[in-house]
């Protein structure tokens, strides 16, 4: 009895769960929208990257809510594996830890401003930036293995994975020069990371969808009555 309560259970929590993480990657997106609005004309997008944002007054406020956003939908996803008992479940709460990690470090430790030197704050902020823009696809592909081991085809959330990790190493390589040599940002550092950033939001609720999806298909499959013998299908 305890075990079929859990079987209708969890498909509702993992709803719940999936439903929270599309409302934490919208909060995420808002307070983003509302600096790109406040430094119109004195941060410019293409450029420079979101962090820049941190130079305006409501700039330190507003990431850290952004942070936080994306924080609470990243843990959403990994307790909607959990909850469906996805293999590789342990090995995503561990990954979702460090990412969460990445983006304490990133809400905690501003970038530098104005051309200014890059500091210890800076040099931290970097670092987690490039845990949380590095880990997101890595979560995504373990939630997607896990999926294709039950037999399931994630096929969006596999192509929306490869587009993200594929941008996601190009733009982290370009760092390479800006962090152990000081150059400056490639032209349209800014745009490049704005994208990466939008497909890491949008990467979470599909990913969310595509767990609520197999908590249903294994509700389905554990409550199915199972055929009957075929003895007993001859009487």
């Amino acid at each position: 009895m305890g075990n079929r309560g859990d079987r209708t259970a969890g498909p509702a929590q993992v709803h719940r769960l999936a439903t929270g993480v599309t409302v934490a990657a919208l909060v995420a997106v808002l307070p983003v929208l509302v600096l790109h609005v406040l430094g119109a004309g004195r941060v410019d997008p293409l450029a420079l990257t979101v962090s820049d944002y941190v130079a305006l007054p409501e700039g330190y406020a507003l990431l850290a809510v952004s942070s936080a956003a994306l924080a609470a939908a990243g843990l959403f996803v990994a307790v909607a594996a959990w909850r469906t008992r996805l293999p590789g479940a342990p090995v995503l709460a561990a990954l979702t830890g460090v990412w969460v990690i990445g983006l304490g470090m990133v809400a905690a430790f501003p970038t530098n401003v104005g051309g200014a030197p890059a500091d210890i704050s800076a040099v931290v902020h970097r670092w987690g930036g490039a845990l949380v823009l590095g880990l997101a696809p890595v979560i995504a592909m373990v939630v997607a293995r896990g999926l294709v081991a039950r037999g399931s085809r994630p096929v969006l959330l596999v192509r929306l994975t490869v587009a993200t990790a594929a941008l996601d190493a190009a733009f982290l390589l370009s760092h390479v020069p800006i962090v152990v040599l000081g150059s400056p940002g490639f032209p349209l550092l800014g745009l490049v990371e704005r994208v990466l950033y939008g497909l890491v939001i949008v990467l979470l609720p599909v990913t969310a969808r595509a767990l609520r999806r197999e908590a249903v298909t294994w509700q389905n499959a554990a409550v199915s009555p199972a055929p009957a013998p075929a003895a007993e299908v001859a009487r």
